[in-house]
Protein backbone atom coordinates (compact mmCIF):
# COMPACT_ATOMS: atom_id res chain seq x y z
CA UNK A 1 0.00 0.00 0.00
CA UNK A 2 1.17 4.09 -0.96
CA UNK A 3 2.09 6.00 1.23
CA UNK A 4 -0.91 8.43 -0.08
CA UNK A 5 -3.25 5.30 -0.01
CA UNK A 6 -2.61 4.89 4.07
CA UNK A 7 -2.72 8.75 4.62
CA UNK A 8 -6.67 7.84 3.32
CA UNK A 9 -7.23 5.89 4.77
CA UNK A 10 -6.27 7.73 8.27
CA UNK A 11 -8.00 10.72 7.16
CA UNK A 12 -11.05 8.27 6.09
CA UNK A 13 -11.16 6.46 9.85
CA UNK A 14 -10.64 9.66 11.37
CA UNK A 15 -14.53 11.26 10.26
CA UNK A 16 -16.16 8.10 9.08
CA UNK A 17 -17.25 5.12 11.93
CA UNK A 18 -18.03 1.86 10.69
CA UNK A 19 -21.16 0.55 12.77
CA UNK A 20 -21.23 -3.22 10.56
CA UNK A 21 -20.68 -4.78 7.46
CA UNK A 22 -22.41 -7.42 5.63
CA UNK A 23 -21.65 -9.19 2.09
CA UNK A 24 -25.32 -9.25 0.70
CA UNK A 25 -24.54 -10.57 -3.14
CA UNK A 26 -21.50 -12.27 -4.75
CA UNK A 27 -21.38 -13.17 -7.95
CA UNK A 28 -19.06 -11.53 -10.95
CA UNK A 29 -19.49 -8.35 -8.65
CA UNK A 30 -20.03 -8.27 -5.09
CA UNK A 31 -22.18 -6.41 -2.89
CA UNK A 32 -21.07 -4.73 0.48
CA UNK A 33 -23.71 -2.93 3.31
CA UNK A 34 -22.45 -1.00 5.84
CA UNK A 35 -23.81 1.04 8.66
CA UNK A 36 -21.89 3.79 9.34
CA UNK A 37 -21.29 7.08 10.58
CA UNK A 38 -19.46 10.42 9.33
CA UNK A 39 -18.13 14.16 10.42
CA UNK A 40 -20.58 16.30 9.20
CA UNK A 41 -19.27 20.32 7.76
CA UNK A 42 -20.84 21.43 10.62
CA UNK A 43 -18.54 19.17 12.51
CA UNK A 44 -21.69 17.01 14.37
CA UNK A 45 -21.69 13.17 13.96
CA UNK A 46 -24.35 12.10 11.67
CA UNK A 47 -26.69 9.69 13.02
CA UNK A 48 -26.16 5.87 11.58
CA UNK A 49 -27.08 5.53 8.03
CA UNK A 50 -26.90 2.11 6.29
CA UNK A 51 -25.33 2.47 2.12
CA UNK A 52 -24.24 0.02 -0.27
CA UNK A 53 -21.86 -0.19 -3.10
CA UNK A 54 -20.98 -2.54 -5.85
CA UNK A 55 -17.49 -3.75 -5.18
CA UNK A 56 -15.36 -4.34 -8.10
CA UNK A 57 -11.53 -4.23 -9.05
CA UNK A 58 -9.87 -1.46 -10.66
CA UNK A 59 -10.56 -1.15 -14.77
CA UNK A 60 -8.48 0.00 -17.85
CA UNK A 61 -10.47 1.60 -20.65
CA UNK A 62 -8.19 2.01 -23.85
CA UNK A 63 -9.60 4.17 -26.95
CA UNK A 64 -7.50 3.46 -29.97
CA UNK A 65 -6.24 6.26 -32.17
CA UNK A 66 -4.13 6.46 -35.07
CA UNK A 67 -3.01 10.17 -34.89
CA UNK A 68 -1.74 9.82 -38.69
CA UNK A 69 -4.72 9.15 -40.28
CA UNK A 70 -6.99 10.53 -37.73
CA UNK A 71 -9.08 7.67 -37.47
CA UNK A 72 -10.59 5.85 -34.05
CA UNK A 73 -11.90 2.20 -33.51
CA UNK A 74 -14.23 1.60 -31.11
CA UNK A 75 -15.86 -1.87 -30.15
CA UNK A 76 -19.74 -2.92 -29.97
CA UNK A 77 -20.88 -5.57 -27.95
CA UNK A 78 -23.98 -6.54 -25.96
CA UNK A 79 -24.37 -4.88 -22.50
CA UNK A 80 -26.55 -5.93 -19.74
CA UNK A 81 -27.09 -2.50 -18.18
CA UNK A 82 -28.53 -0.86 -21.07
CA UNK A 83 -30.68 -4.25 -21.68
CA UNK A 84 -32.33 -4.07 -18.07
CA UNK A 85 -32.83 -0.65 -18.07
CA UNK A 86 -34.81 -1.18 -20.95
CA UNK A 87 -32.95 0.80 -23.80
CA UNK A 88 -33.87 -0.83 -27.59
CA UNK A 89 -30.36 -1.36 -28.12
CA UNK A 90 -28.13 -2.69 -25.70
CA UNK A 91 -25.47 -3.23 -28.46
CA UNK A 92 -23.17 0.10 -27.37
CA UNK A 93 -20.45 1.75 -28.97
CA UNK A 94 -17.10 2.01 -26.29
CA UNK A 95 -13.70 2.06 -26.05
CA UNK A 96 -11.66 -1.33 -25.03
CA UNK A 97 -11.84 -1.77 -21.47
CA UNK A 98 -11.09 -4.62 -19.03
CA UNK A 99 -10.43 -5.38 -15.52
CA UNK A 100 -7.23 -4.99 -14.40
CA UNK A 101 -5.62 -8.62 -13.31
CA UNK A 102 -3.46 -9.38 -10.02
CA UNK A 103 0.05 -8.52 -11.38
CA UNK A 104 -0.54 -6.28 -13.73
CA UNK A 105 -0.16 -2.22 -14.06
CA UNK A 106 -3.03 -0.62 -15.83
CA UNK A 107 -0.62 0.21 -19.29
CA UNK A 108 -0.08 -3.63 -19.65
CA UNK A 109 -3.55 -4.63 -19.02
CA UNK A 110 -4.52 -2.15 -21.57
CA UNK A 111 -2.30 -3.38 -24.07
CA UNK A 112 -3.24 -7.05 -23.26
CA UNK A 113 -7.16 -5.88 -23.65
CA UNK A 114 -6.66 -4.16 -26.88
CA UNK A 115 -4.89 -7.39 -28.32
CA UNK A 116 -7.74 -9.77 -26.94
CA UNK A 117 -10.65 -7.89 -28.41
CA UNK A 118 -9.52 -6.15 -30.98
CA UNK A 119 -6.58 -7.63 -32.05
CA UNK A 120 -4.66 -4.29 -32.00
CA UNK A 121 -0.66 -3.67 -30.80
CA UNK A 122 -0.54 -0.33 -28.91
CA UNK A 123 2.13 1.26 -29.65
CA UNK A 124 1.98 4.01 -26.55
CA UNK A 125 -0.33 4.43 -24.04
CA UNK A 126 -1.29 8.15 -23.37
CA UNK A 127 -2.92 8.40 -19.90
CA UNK A 128 -6.27 11.00 -19.57
CA UNK A 129 -7.63 10.35 -16.30
CA UNK A 130 -8.34 8.27 -13.02
CA UNK A 131 -11.27 8.61 -12.12
CA UNK A 132 -14.37 6.93 -10.28
CA UNK A 133 -17.36 6.40 -12.93
CA UNK A 134 -20.25 6.21 -10.55
CA UNK A 135 -18.80 6.61 -6.90
CA UNK A 136 -22.49 6.77 -4.95
CA UNK A 137 -22.78 3.69 -5.58
CA UNK A 138 -19.66 1.44 -6.83
CA UNK A 139 -16.00 1.53 -5.75
CA UNK A 140 -14.91 0.84 -9.26
CA UNK A 141 -12.17 3.08 -10.46
CA UNK A 142 -11.41 3.50 -13.96
CA UNK A 143 -7.77 3.99 -15.27
CA UNK A 144 -8.47 5.64 -19.09
CA UNK A 145 -6.11 6.17 -22.02
CA UNK A 146 -5.64 6.63 -25.33
CA UNK A 147 -3.73 4.19 -27.09
CA UNK A 148 -1.48 5.28 -30.48
CA UNK A 149 -1.79 2.58 -33.05
CA UNK A 150 -1.66 2.06 -36.76
CA UNK A 151 -5.53 1.34 -38.10
CA UNK A 152 -6.61 0.57 -41.09
CA UNK A 153 -9.79 1.92 -42.88
CA UNK A 154 -12.10 -0.32 -42.02
CA UNK A 155 -12.28 -3.76 -40.11
CA UNK A 156 -15.23 -6.33 -40.30
CA UNK A 157 -13.11 -8.22 -37.22
CA UNK A 158 -15.16 -10.26 -34.34
CA UNK A 159 -13.40 -11.27 -31.63
CA UNK A 160 -13.43 -11.67 -27.80
CA UNK A 161 -12.64 -14.32 -25.31
CA UNK A 162 -14.96 -17.51 -26.28
CA UNK A 163 -13.98 -18.56 -22.24
CA UNK A 164 -15.41 -15.54 -21.17
CA UNK A 165 -18.50 -15.36 -23.77
CA UNK A 166 -17.04 -12.00 -25.92
CA UNK A 167 -18.85 -11.00 -28.65
CA UNK A 168 -16.85 -8.27 -29.77
CA UNK A 169 -17.06 -6.44 -33.46
CA UNK A 170 -14.67 -3.56 -34.27
CA UNK A 171 -15.64 -0.10 -35.59
CA UNK A 172 -13.13 2.18 -37.35
CA UNK A 173 -14.23 6.11 -37.91
CA UNK A 174 -12.18 8.86 -39.12
CA UNK A 175 -12.13 11.31 -35.93
CA UNK A 176 -14.48 14.47 -37.12
CA UNK A 177 -16.86 11.49 -37.62
CA UNK A 178 -16.14 10.15 -34.14
CA UNK A 179 -16.25 13.49 -32.63
CA UNK A 180 -19.82 14.53 -34.59
CA UNK A 181 -21.08 11.24 -32.28
CA UNK A 182 -20.39 12.51 -29.49
CA UNK A 183 -22.06 16.12 -30.45
CA UNK A 184 -24.72 14.01 -31.76
CA UNK A 185 -25.31 12.23 -28.76
CA UNK A 186 -24.86 8.77 -30.31
CA UNK A 187 -22.18 7.85 -27.76
CA UNK A 188 -23.72 6.79 -24.42
CA UNK A 189 -20.58 5.71 -22.63
CA UNK A 190 -19.25 8.19 -20.18
CA UNK A 191 -15.30 6.94 -21.01
CA UNK A 192 -15.90 7.15 -24.60
CA UNK A 193 -16.87 11.24 -24.54
CA UNK A 194 -14.61 11.56 -22.05
CA UNK A 195 -11.90 10.46 -23.55
CA UNK A 196 -13.40 12.01 -26.87
CA UNK A 197 -13.38 15.38 -25.48
CA UNK A 198 -9.36 14.88 -24.43
CA UNK A 199 -8.20 14.09 -27.79
CA UNK A 200 -9.89 17.29 -28.93
CA UNK A 201 -7.30 18.92 -27.28
CA UNK A 202 -4.54 17.30 -27.56
CA UNK A 203 -4.76 15.30 -31.37
CA UNK A 204 -2.46 18.19 -32.54
CA UNK A 205 -0.16 17.59 -30.12
CA UNK A 206 0.16 13.95 -30.74
CA UNK A 207 0.10 14.42 -34.73
CA UNK A 208 3.34 16.16 -34.07
CA UNK A 209 4.96 13.31 -32.10
CA UNK A 210 3.59 10.50 -34.31
CA UNK A 211 3.54 11.98 -37.39
CA UNK A 212 5.52 9.25 -39.07
CA UNK A 213 5.45 5.14 -38.31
Amino acid sequence: MSKYQTKLNEISSKYTSSHSRRLVYTGFFSVEEHDLSYEKFNKERSTVVTRSALISSDAVIVLPYDPVNERILLVEQFRTGPYVKGDKNPWVLEPIAGLIGQGETPESAGIREAQEEAHLNIKKMELVARSYPSPGISTEFFHQYVGIVKLPKSTNLIAGLSSENEDIRSHIFEYQQFFKMIESGKIKVGPAILLGLWLSKNRNRLKREHSTW
